[in-house]
């Protein structure tokens, strides 16, 4: 693609514009099923099956939530059976949640529907390309977690 300015800065703005407002379209948010999950729930499920169980004030934190967010997201996850809470071993006042397996069930269900959609998508890629792309995404991810910690 060409740009269509010679503000690289604006067209990736431009850009994450559209690509977020396409995944939020129901071709992403396919797979998530009844209940709870959805694009604001399905990132808490995401982080307690990549990094196991958390604190409900650093899933927050990790997420750049509010506490009180977080705990309606989780309270509305555990009535669904999807993650558990316990009581903190060295903090009675905080909670541990963590993923069950009905949770780990949905985020592989979800991630199976986004990848299935995604190699439709990127069918007509080169290896090459949609290896650039996922390291370039992970790229600014990161970088973008870098400037939130900063900014806080």
């Amino acid at each position: 693609m060409t740009l269509l300015t010679s503000d690289p800065v604006g067209e990736v703005e431009r850009e994450l514009t559209v690509f977020l407002r396409r995944t939020l379209e129901s071709v992403w948010s396919r797979g998530y099923g009844d209940g709870p999950v959805d694009r604001y729930t399905y990132p808490v499920l995401v982080l307690l099956a990549e990094r196991g169980p958390l604190g409900l004030g650093e899933l927050a934190a990790r997420l750049g939530l509010t506490k009180p967010t977080m705990s309606r997201h989780v309270a509305r996850l555990a009535g669904a059976a999807l993650v558990a809470t316990r009581p903190d071993r060295r903090d009675t006042r905080a909670v541990t949640v963590m993923l069950t397996p009905e949770g780990a069930e949905r985020v592989e269900r979800v991630r199976e529907v986004r990848r299935r959609t995604l190699a439709t998508v990127l069918a007509t890629w080169s290896e090459a390309d949609s290896e650039a792309l996922a390291h370039l995404l992970g790229r600014l991810n990161a970088d973008l977690d870098r400037h939130r910690d900063d900014s806080a």
